[in-house]
């Protein structure tokens, strides 16, 4: 039984060094240049403007909200950094948030559209200026450069990026646990830890089981094995939306 509540509001946060959050135009001009990773448009321009725009790809859309010249959006802290640390750059209120729009209120959890998100925001990350990038369900933080190489592998066919729009959490027992993989599967994973392993070795396991699951769910956790080559065993189902992770010694 899952009685953990599984994210419904999935979106992105882009942190500009101050004086340096974009306006309209700047978002216009982007559009005009050809796409790294997923091609927009803007499908939408309020007026008066009110410092938000809506954009298109991949024939869904997408609210972006923060605008210059109109007050910046609130952000939650992160928990999880990759590519910077805190301290590389000041958090601060010179941020913009990516959300789906309002039409797709049944469905922005669906994989389809979280990858056209990350992949849009991979395109606005190419903006001047940009400090960090967030995904705001799994509380973390990215370099831009971190952040559009790893989404754009993703997008080509390569793994999942799940440090980065997943946290890892350090368990009591030395496990690991993930934060915000239950938008892509329904439920966290938690690695169960072997005397001896390093922690780095239990977060690149981690990774390579959340990109199985995404992938073609529990089906393949089973053909799994560690650095190792231990198998990998899952507790199914998962049990309050953590689904447990544990090798034979």
């Amino acid at each position: 039984m899952n009685d953990r509540p599984i994210p419904s509001s999935p979106g992105l946060s882009l942190h500009f060094a101050k004086g340096m959050r974009p306006n309209v135009e700047a978002i216009l001009r982007l559009a005009t240049r050809p796409a790294e990773s997923t091609a927009f448009s803007v499908s939408l321009m309020p007026e008066p403007d009110e410092g938000w725009l809506e954009l298109l790809a991949m024939g869904l859309t997408f609210d972006l909200h923060g605008l210059e010249p109109f007050p910046a959006e609130g952000i939650d802290p992160a928990s999880h950094y990759f590519g910077l640390s805190q301290g590389d750059y000041a958090e601060g209120s010179d941020a913009l948030r990516l959300t789906p729009g309002p039409h797709l209120a049944g469905s922005a959890t669906m994989l389809p559209v979280l990858r056209i998100l990350a992949g849009l925001g991979a395109e606005l990350a190419r903006l001047p200026g940009l400090e960090a990038v967030g995904w705001v369900t799994s509380a973390t933080r990215m370099a831009p450069s971190y952040f559009m190489s790893s989404v754009r592998a993703w997008l080509s066919g390569g793994a999942f990026p799940a440090l980065g729009l997943t946290g890892l959490t350090t368990r009591d027992d030395g496990g690991l646990e993930s934060e915000g993989f239950a938008l892509f599967a329904g439920y966290e994973i938690a690695i169960e830890p072997l005397a001896g392993e390093s922690m780095a070795d239990r977060a690149k396991l981690a990774a390579r089981a959340m990109h199985a699951i995404v992938l073609s769910g529990t089906r393949d956790i089973g053909q799994l094995v560690d650095s190792q080559g231990r198998a990998i065993h899952a507790d199914l189902p998962a049990q309050n939306g953590v689904l447990r992770l544990w090798r034979s010694v």
